[in-house]
């Protein structure tokens, strides 16, 4: 029995060593896990994945899961603006056309008027109207006879603004004036109209202008000589001190040229013998003629074109269109 006892002891350890020695071997079979090839790497199991990681292990963390490329893409980010379109480029005629025809040098109201404390008296308007009642006395020699009153929204006549003093006349009665506060009528917004109203006025006359000789140079291209002042082939731009320019200069005296003056005009160019269209067709001696008209409200360049026949003006005309000034 003793002996029966010591072999079972020994087999035993003989077994528990065994196992001891084999157990990484025989432990995955016994587990069914992957087994290891030939050169020690991991086999992929059957769906061809390699086994996660555990979220247990020591440094391990689970991934964030990756922002998919829509979201990458748009999530968050602001529409970039629209890119404006680039202007549309000029052309060579429209370049031409505002060099020819430029806008106005339009002076600044509170320049023209020095900021209220000087306004030229030609740029008061006709009438005026208060905003309360106003109280007129008839003086004649120093001594008050008669007075009445004019109510608010009655015509009333500008006379002189004198520090922030308006003096207006009674329409009704030419002899009676009186002085009043010119914020208390509509004698600025009066001016400011007139002076608004005159610079869209100018400025569409000048894209009009611009429109209507484009119109008639596409037209005709032989037109874009004369705008480019290249069809005068004989005496060049002068200040009209040739005898020829004579009788151009006595028509302008005389205020035969529409809206121009002699002291307005700047330069004068002999044209030659030309054939003219429209209302004044013929031909005539020609002779351009460029003005600066100055204005209260700005300087304006103009180019008449004078038609000459037996030694006198005969008529003004637009150089490219032709038509009657």
């Amino acid at each position: 029995m003793k002996g029966f006892l010591t072999t079972l002891v020994v087999v035993c350890l003989v077994i528990g060593g065994l196992w001891y020695a084999y157990e990484p071997y025989i432990k995955p079979l016994l587990n069914q896990g992957p087994s290891m090839a030939g050169d020690d790497s991991l086999i992929s199991n059957e769906s061809g994945n390699s086994p996660a990681p555990s979220s247990s292990a020591a440094g391990n963390k689970p991934k964030a899961p990756a922002a998919s490329s829509k979201t990458a893409s748009s999530g968050g980010s602001k529409a970039s603006p629209k890119a404006k379109p680039a202007p549309e480029k000029k052309s060579e005629l429209d370049l031409l056309l505002e060099e020819k025809y430029p806008m106005p040098e339009i002076i600044p109201l509170l320049e023209i008027v020095d900021n209220w404390n000087n306004v030229p008296q030609r740029a008061f308007p006709p009438e005026v109207f208060a905003n309360e009642t106003v109280a007129f006395q008839l003086v004649v020699n120093g001594q008050a006879i008669g007075s009445s009153n004019v109510a608010p929204g009655t015509p009333l006549t500008p006379i002189r603004l004198n520090a922030g003093q308006l003096q207006v006349g009674n329409k009704a009665n030419p002899g009676m004036n009186t002085v009043l506060p010119v914020e208390k009528t509509d004698f600025k917004q009066r001016i400011e109209k007139r002076y608004n109203d005159y610079v869209v006025k100018v400025k569409t006359d000048v894209t009009t202008k611009r429109a209507q000789i484009k119109k008639v140079v596409e037209a005709n291209p032989a037109k874009l000589a004369v705008l480019k002042g290249e069809s005068a082939p004989a005496v060049a731009a002068s200040d009209g001190g040739d005898p020829k320019f004579g009788p151009v200069k006595s028509s302008l005296s005389k205020g035969e040229a529409a809206s121009v003056t002699l002291e307005e005009a700047t330069s004068f160019t002999w044209n030659g013998s030309e054939k003219i269209t429209g209302e004044y067709s013929g031909t005539y001696d020609t002779v351009t003629v460029h003005f600066e008209v100055k204005t209260i409200f700005g300087k304006f360049p103009v180019n008449y074109k004078a038609l000459l026949q037996g030694g006198r003006v005969v008529g003004w005309i637009d150089p490219i269109t032709e038509e009657r000034i």
